[in-house]
């Protein structure tokens, strides 16, 4: 029992594990058809509503008329010069261009220029814009301040376009008044030309006189900085310098590649010093040097040394060190040591004698070129000082030749009209009105309509927190499915208890279905199978699946036995016409000992009637207001426990945990519980608190029933389920297995 109960409680973490993962997957376009199929009506119903609604309110506006209007803006400005904006001659860069029109497009756009077209209406043309927004005139409130007409134009009127590949801009004009539109598009053209025309000509006259002035300025400083060039020449006598500069350079050449290979010559000497001073007095270190071990002298020497060490060896081996030979040759190795040690010292003063003369010619050689250096560069400094006036003088000229050819482009501009801003098409009086346009109402109507018709219908979905789908149930409260019953609202109760002992084809398949399922969940061994049937709430079909699987199991020649634990309201006794004036609580209260497990089943008292072969039903034995006393009885558990010695399996009909603690009592007893669930019965909440519930029990919820359910592709559910993953399995339908055993088996 407790490595069922521990398998179970094992098989619930890995479901929740499973649907937490689950839970974040996107809901698939058949799910969605689904959700529509199921609230069409609605979804219609307010699509229709909200279409005609809008139409009707769009169709109902004040009709509107659109005067366009238009006017080319030519960009060659080669003979126009003003101060304020540096306009190029020619844009050819496409940045520049967009931000050349964009910059019209607002001045277009700008208050300023709606308040010069609304001073340039006629009196009686600017009161007729104003009742396009106010109405009649004469009916508007006299203490009252009219509106702003130019802030009613730039904001509502005026529409300013240009297409990126022309250089044409657009002035749409928007207007009650067809006439107020056409007369406002031609205002707008006109009005913009005189402005930049007004515009260039103050800029125009404001360049000649500016550059006249900057040209007499310019000419005066030229002649002084010229005079003032020729001053710093003689006095710095720069043509001698100039020939003398090459000299110069090449004894400076000469002096650094001296100098450089002093110091390459200093360099290596230094580097053979410290290779003698990192050998300090170690004979062998000094031998390895070349410069030392690879002289002559000190060659002989050290092989005469050599020669004595290997003959001290030879004697070491015959004499004592005390005899006269062995004396005698080391006195040999001493005095040749010191020979040794004189010649090393001798070159290493010849190594420092080396870098001390290297060290001084170094020493004049820098000197000399440090020297030299100091005239390169006061050479250098004059020429630079006289370069930079010349550059100086040069770009003088150069501004002073510039200014003055277009201080002459200027003055003949002043004579001259050059607006770049002309006329294109003016606006004709519109027709017809631009809005309200039926094709577009209709169009948005239908958009709209699409929109509520897809948005209801998802929005009651998903605000709806019922338990629906079968991902509500395995993602949501992390159980196993383990079947689920359609709902057959025209069959009457009797027929749907007694289903399967009645060969119902619409129930039998699916309760055998549930049978199996709970074959792979239950261990059926030596000891009996006990299961507890609950649900969250009443009329969920608790007592109706527990009397069919009793049946089922009855059928697969198990002895099953039925106990209605529902003290508080009995129902199994009227379902199968028995008698309910003894059972379970009549027992336990009148009682004094549990009679032999063999006799049980015949007790008067205890009163167990059969309903079918290998089906047994024990009754509640009346109804009380403390169930919870009766089932907590000791007297209980040992009914319990011999019931099990005669019953295969015993089925628990306890009240909907959700409201009541009795099947925790029950669950004591029991090896796992089986939970009944109804679609759009309960919320996906209250489902998920009465399973955790049972699962803090000694019988944790081995499954689920999902039962009456209407339409079966409608709770296949979202996300991760679809229609290959339950496949038709789910759709039980009698005529499918009427099809298959009505075929042919020849």
């Amino acid at each position: 029992m407790s490595y069922m109960k521990n398998n179970f409680k094992s098989q619930r973490s890995q479901a929740a594990a499973g649907s937490r993962g689950g839970s974040d997957s996107l809901i698939s376009v058949m799910d969605v058809i689904n959700i529509l199929r199921q609230h069409f009506l609605i979804g219609g119903l307010c699509s229709v509503m909200v279409a005609l609604s809008v139409g009707s309110l769009l169709m109902q506006q004040a009709p509107k008329y659109r005067a366009q209007s238009s006017l080319v803006i030519e960009l060659d400005t080669e003979n126009i010069m003003d101060v304020q904006e540096v306009v190029s001659s020619g844009v050819r860069n496409h940045n520049l261009l967009v931000s050349y029109m964009n910059t019209h497009i607002e001045r277009l756009k700008s208050r300023s220029m709606a308040e010069t077209v609304i001073t340039a209406l006629e009196p009686e043309m600017g009161d007729r814009f104003l009742e396009g927004y106010v109405g009649p005139l004469e009916e508007f409130d006299a203490s009252e301040e009219l509106p702003d007409a130019a802030g009613l134009l730039v904001k509502n009127a005026i529409e300013v376009t240009w297409g990126t590949e022309s250089q044409a801009i657009q002035i749409i004009i928007t207007h009650t008044d067809p006439t107020v539109a056409q007369a406002v598009a031609n205002h707008y053209v006109s009005q913009y030309i005189q402005y930049k025309a007004n515009q260039r000509s103050k800029s125009t006259s404001e360049a000649v006189s500016f550059l006249g002035k900057e040209v007499e300025e310019l000419r005066a400083n030229l002649a002084t900085r010229e005079m003032a060039l020729q001053e710093y020449r003689k006095e710095k006598n720069l043509v001698t310098a100039k020939r003398g500069e090459s000299i110069i350079s090449q004894n400076l050449t000469q002096w650094s590649e001296a100098v450089t290979n002093a110091r390459v010559r200093i360099s290596g000497v230094e580097s053979r010093l410290e290779q003698i001073r990192l050998a300090e007095d170690e004979l062998a270190a000094l031998m390895n040097i070349p410069f030392v071990g690879g002289r002559d002298d000190v060659k002989e020497i050290y092989a005469q040394l050599q020669e004595l060490r290997r003959e001290s060896q030879v004697m070491s081996g015959i004499y004592l060190g005390r005899h006269p030979k062995m004396a005698g040759n080391q006195a040999s190795q001493a005095a040749v040591k010191e020979a040794l040690n004189q010649a090393i010292e001798q070159a290493r003063q010849e190594v420092s004698v080396e870098h001390d003369t290297i060290a001084g010619e170094l020493k004049d050689l820098e000197t000399r070129l440090n020297e030299t250096k100091q005239e390169a560069l006061q050479v250098e400094l004059d020429l630079i000082d006289y370069r930079v006036l010349e550059r100086k003088v040069e770009r003088l000229r150069l501004t002073y030749e510039a200014i003055s050819a277009r201080y002459s482009e200027t003055t003949i501009a002043e004579r001259m009209n050059l607006n770049t801003i002309r006329a294109l098409d003016s606006a004709v009086l519109p027709s017809s009105p631009a809005w309200p346009e039926p094709k577009k109402i209709a169009l948005i109507s239908l958009c709209l309509a699409g929109m509520c018709f897809v948005a209801v219908p998802l929005g009651l979905e998903f605000l709806d927190f019922r338990v629906k789908t079968f991902a509500d149930i395995e993602t949501y409260v992390g159980k196993q499915l383990i079947g689920h019953l359609l709902d057959f609202p025209n069959k009457d109760k009797e027929a749907l208890v007694n289903a399967v002992l009645k060969n119902d084809e619409d129930l039998q398949e699916p309760f055998r279905a549930i049978y199996s399922g709970l074959r792979l969940k239950l261990k059926f061994g030596r000891k009996a199978v006990s299961l507890v049937l609950t649900s969250s709430m009443p009329s969920e079909g608790k007592s109706f699946v527990a009397s069919n699987i009793a049946a089922t199991f009855s059928m697969h020649k198990y002895k099953v036995l039925l106990v209605d634990c529902d003290l508080r309201r009995p129902t199994l006794d009227r379902n199968f016409a028995k008698n309910n004036e003894v059972g379970l609580i009549k027992w336990i209260l009148n009682s004094e000992s549990i009679p032999d497990a063999k006799s049980i089943v015949e007790s008067p008292e205890l009163g167990i009637s059969a309903i079918s072969k290998n089906l047994d039903l024990l009754c509640a034995g009346g109804s009380t207001n403390y169930p919870t006393e009766v089932l907590g009885d000791p007297r209980f558990n040992d009914l319990v426990s011999a019931l099990k010695e005669t019953y295969d399996v015993i089925i628990f009909d306890t009240p909907p945990v959700g409201l009541f603690p009795d099947a925790t009592l029950v669950a004591d007893h029991a090896m796992a519980t089986l939970f009944v669930t109804r679609q759009n019965q309960v919320s996906r909440q209250k489902l998920r608190y009465s399973v955790s519930v049972m699962d803090r029990t000694e019988a944790p919820v081995v499954g689920v029933v999902f039962n009456g359910l209407k339409d079966v592709r409608s709770v296949v559910g979202f996300g991760r389920y679809d229609g290959s993953y339950y496949g038709y399995g789910y759709e039980q339908d009698a005529t499918q297995y009427n099809k298959y055993y009505d075929q042919d088996k020849s």
